[in-house]
């Protein structure tokens, strides 16, 4: 994925610009740190105020450095009631040098860190037929490398805190519905690599989860996809592939994530009741292919 020359320059910035209360040398503080990264709008605004919540100072990464500071507007209530700290940090955490400069700067700043919610993602809908390497790379890069790059850099200061990494994923890291593009693919392996951390750093003492929820409430649900292919039965643009599950509110989302911090659970599919189908299509495929045909988008289909 190629990155712009205007956002890389934004990693460079120094902290202090962007921040609350900032300390210049590292913490001594036992206060639990928590980085969110995707942390300026949406799901990840409401991670940020979860962890605020739940007694953390909170690291906040975004790419674009307006909507960092929209986000800081609107957790501004959040921070003073809850006297936490909380820091502003633009960069491009699917680039792998950006993120270890994060990460070195969260050390010297702060000298820990405790969780570390990889909440960057990017969407897709489209046939396979028509699916780029190009735009497969794109989806890697948002969905996978970002966690994959933010969870190395991180590992030193979470084992020395015997910390936890929380990778968003989607329902779409547990099935493949049709039209989805290249999305079903990233979370997918998100998922492989959620599970492979798991396993081999629990030596460390570090616990890694993964949440898989479905669609999720934002004010652009039924538009966002309008420009995406065109050649789908209309169904196909609306949230989750036209699944037939109503949003689910970000908040409890954000619940889901302290509560996989909080009591270490492996892997949280939501909302609930979708574990079942999930479970039978793993056990059965064909039954599984059967539940996916019924209830995710074929009104309008072709096939």
């Amino acid at each position: 994925m190629d990155h712009n020359k205007l956002g890389r320059s934004f990693v460079d910035q120094t902290v202090t610009q962007l921040s609350w209360r900032i300390v210049l040398e590292p913490s001594e503080s036992k206060t639990p740190i928590a980085l969110v990264t995707g942390g300026s709008a949406g799901l990840g605004i409401e991670i940020v105020l979860a962890m605020l919540g739940a007694g953390y100072d909170v690291a906040i990464v975004g790419r674009n450095q307006d909507r960092l500071q929209q986000a800081s507007e609107r957790i501004d209530i959040a921070v003073q009631s809850s006297g936490r700290r909380v820091k502003l940090v633009v960069g491009d955490v699917s680039d792998k040098d950006s993120a270890d400069r994060m990460f070195a700067d969260l050390q010297a700043d702060w000298g820990r860190l405790d969780v570390l919610v990889n909440c960057v993602g990017l969407s897709d809908r489209g046939r396979v037929e028509d699916l780029t390497g190009a735009r497969v790379n794109e989806l890697i890069d948002a969905n996978v490398l970002s966690a994959l790059y933010c969870s190395q850099a991180a590992l030193p200061m979470l084992r020395a805190s015997g910390g936890v990494v929380v990778n968003i994923g989607s329902l779409s890291s547990k099935v493949g519905a049709r039209y989805l593009g290249g999305y079903s693919l990233a979370k997918h392996a998100l998922a492989g690599l959620s599970q492979q951390m798991r396993l081999e750093w629990r030596e460390y003492g570090v616990h890694v989860a993964l949440i898989n929820p479905g669609p999720i409430q934002r004010p652009d649900a039924g538009v966002r996809y309008t420009s995406q292919g065109t050649n789908l039965p209309e169904s196909a643009r609306l949230p989750a592939g036209g699944a037939k599950l109503s949003g689910l509110p970000p908040e409890r989302v954000a619940a889901a994530v302290l509560m996989c911090v909080q009591r270490r659970y492996p892997d949280l599919i939501l909302p609930r009741h979708m574990r079942l189908m999930v479970a039978i299509g793993h056990a059965a495929p064909r039954i599984g292919d059967w539940l996916l045909l019924k209830f995710t988008s074929n009104r309008g289909s072709k096939d």
